[in-house]
């Protein structure tokens, strides 16, 4: 990784609008593999951070709208076809 990019990784990752989408839906789901968190309070925190989606709640997005992100994830290998974490890294 080149300096510059480490300069603004806090703000920009580099990538798209359906991969910043996936990377919102995977924290919902690995939120329930930590004890005492889970998706629904992640799903609120995202809410009181500011996250703002189409539908308007963080929780409305990954119940209807989030199928492209959860393809996206599935396509990487990244998600079961069951809507499970694979615990892997990506391929690039």
């Amino acid at each position: 990784m080149t300096d510059e990019r480490r300069d603004v990784l806090d703000r920009d990752a580099g990538g798209d609008n359906l991969e910043e989408s996936a990377v919102c839906y995977l924290q919902i789901v690995l939120a329930d593999c930590i004890a005492g968190v889970g998706r629904r309070r992640l799903m609120q925190d995202m809410d009181s951070w500011g996250y703002s989606f189409r539908l308007g709640s963080t929780a409305l997005w990954f119940a209807e709208d989030a199928e492209d992100a959860a393809a996206w994830l599935q396509e990487k290998n990244l998600l079961s076809v069951g809507g499970e974490p694979v615990f892997r890294l990506r391929d690039t």
